[in-house]
């Protein structure tokens, strides 16, 4: 499958249309128990997810072996994960988000290339 890319052409880049991508025709259905990890393979291709869910979600970029728990104190070392991202793009090499919640939520990932 082909996914629809992020950045479109003129004229849908320019202006206020440049805020709001269109649907992609790549989206995963999440559904977190608490405070299970979760690893979702990154779609080939993909360069850009967006994440949306009905509850705080800890998410962290890597490979399979990529893990992450919920925090219980203070990191200071850049190991720790993002609250709730929002429109994130991957790092080139990613192959996996890792997920986590504290309660038990479902949401969805939208990726572009």
């Amino acid at each position: 499958m082909i996914m629809l890319p992020f950045h479109e052409e003129f004229p849908f880049n320019a202006g206020r249309l440049a805020f709001a991508p269109l649907f992609s025709d790549r989206v995963e259905d999440i559904v977190l128990a608490a405070d299970v990890l979760l690893r979702v393979q990154v779609p080939p291709g993909a360069q850009i997810v967006a994440f949306s869910f009905d509850g705080d979600v800890r998410v962290r970029c890597g490979g399979a072996e990529t893990s992450l728990g919920l925090p219980a104190a203070s990191s200071t070392d850049g190991t720790g994960s993002v609250l709730n991202p929002a429109l994130r793009r991957l790092p080139a090499g990613a192959t996996h988000l890792c997920l986590r919640a504290a309660n038990a939520c479902k949401g969805s990932l939208e990726f572009w290339s």
